[in-house]
Formats: C-alpha cells, structure tokens, sequence
C-alpha cells in the first residue's frame, strides 16, 4: 500500500504574545517572531500513516526552512520525502500544488492531510485536494483500517511491520469524528483522509540516530514552475491586524444608592 503525507511547517502556535508581530506590507505573521514547527495535526497524519503500514511518503510545499518538516517525517521513519519549493498561499493554490507534485509521484492509495493548519486554521486543503485529484474525501479521521487477504488490519502502532498490508488494500474502513460522536465510512482506494488528533495517534518521538540518518537521505524536489501550476488568487487578505485590548477606568463621585445606579446605566 502507497501513502502519501502532507505536511505543513508553520510558526510556532504556542509563541507568547509578547513576541508575536504581523508584517503589514505582506499581511502575514512575522517570520522570526517564533520558531519553526511542524503543523501537529500533519504529525498526527503521519503517525497514523505509520500504524497503518506500506510505503510512506512525505511531501510538503513550502520555502527552504520546509525541509526541516521532511526531516523529521524520515526520521520517524517515513520511507520517502519530496519538497515543492516555494511560498504556500491560500488553500485552493496549495492543494493544487499538491495535487500536481502527487501525481508526479503516485500512484497512491491513501492520501493523508492533516484536518486544519495550526497558523491559519482553515480546514480547506484536503477537501480542495481531492477535489483536484477526483478522489473521495473522509474528513476528522482518527482511526484507520486496511482490507487486504487477511481481513481487516486496524492501525495499532505494530502494523508497520507487517507484510501482509505493504500490498495494495481492497478497501479502506475511516472511523471519522462527529459533533454526535463517530462514524465508519468505507471506501475503496484511493482516496483523501484527512486526520484529527486522538491519544492513539500521538506522535512518536524519532531516536537520535533515525534523526541523524534522515539527514543523510536524499529528497524528490521540484518546484511550481517545474509542476506547471499558476497562481489562483480567489481571495485576497485586505488588512491583517492584531486585536488591541484597551482598559479604561472612570470613577463615578455621586452619593446614594439611586444615583450609582443611574449613572452606571448611563455609562453602559
């Protein structure tokens, strides 16, 4: 079974405040403000891709610093990285981007995003990237099971292992989240799932001679100009701000119960 991953680096989510700046000529947060992570929900995506077995591969769209994600994806043994250089933009353009890269990759069987970024937290690529492929979409995942001759095989951290789900699978069993609880989809390859976070996909912390060795493999690269993909600029950010909190204290100098009470009325 083919897997593809895809994984966003973004700044930080837990940065304090105090060290959070916009750039207002590119109406983006302030790279440096924070350090580089890579977006947890695509940690939690990759995790699961891992439970679940077959080759894995990690693909990302993004600047340089990118490649710092892919490393990590290896050394938590992905099998496989590629890198789209460039500035990813708003959803339709990233999932188109993607799209293409993946099918210069594929084929695949299971194509795996994370359910939302943790910068702008829009939701949208994996619904955009199927789309773009014509395949289904599973969204909120948390749990995955493969088909093949033996019955079903449920991610359970030791699938990886196993042989007997490296082979293409007849059919994929989703359980995905709901506001009323869970819901199982089945579907048949391929197809987009994207994933949520739950304790049984919790990444896995790489050892320190898998990070040392995933800087030594060799990544796919391309670009967009090499992929053929234009820019689709469907929205456009007119103004990025952050919010300012002001406090502002008037004491009232008026006697009697009554007369506190109008005034305060009057100042709400």
């Amino acid at each position: 079974m083919n897997i593809v991953v895809c994984m966003k680096q973004i700044l930080d989510p837990e940065v304090p405040a105090r060290d959070f700046r916009i750039d207002a000529a590119r109406r983006e947060a302030e790279r440096g403000s924070a350090s580089l992570v890579t977006n947890i929900f695509c940690e939690n995506a990759l995790e699961t891709a891992l439970q679940s077995g077959g080759n894995i591969t990690a693909l990302t769209y993004g600047p340089e610093s990118a490649e710092d994600t892919l490393r990590k994806a290896l050394a938590m043994k992905a099998n496989a990285a590629a890198h789209v250089a460039g500035e990813g933009g708003h959803p339709l353009h990233v999932a188109q981007v993607l799209a293409a890269a993946i099918r210069k990759l594929g084929p695949f069987d299971l194509i795996l995003t994370g359910r939302e970024s943790g910068d702008w937290g829009a939701g949208q690529t994996g619904a955009l990237l199927a789309e773009e492929l014509g395949l289904p979409c599973v969204s909120f995942a948390d749990k995955i099971e493969v088909m093949n001759d033996g019955g079903w095989q449920m991610a359970d951290g030791k699938a990886s292992d196993s042989s007997a789900i490296r082979h293409p699978p007849s059919a994929i069993r989703v359980r995905r989240q709901t506001d009323a609880g869970f819901e199982t989809v089945e579907a048949q390859p391929p197809l987009v799932v994207t994933i949520t976070n739950a304790e049984h996909n919790v990444p896995r912390i790489p050892k320190v001679r898998d990070v040392m060795m995933a800087h030594k493999q060799p990544l796919t690269r391309f670009t967009v100009d090499e992929l053929g993909v234009a820019p689709a600029d469907y929205y456009e950010i007119v103004e990025l701000a952050i919010p300012q909190k002001e406090t502002r204290c008037e004491l009232l100098d008026v006697d009697g119960l009554a007369q506190r009470i109008a005034e305060i009325t009057a100042a709400l």
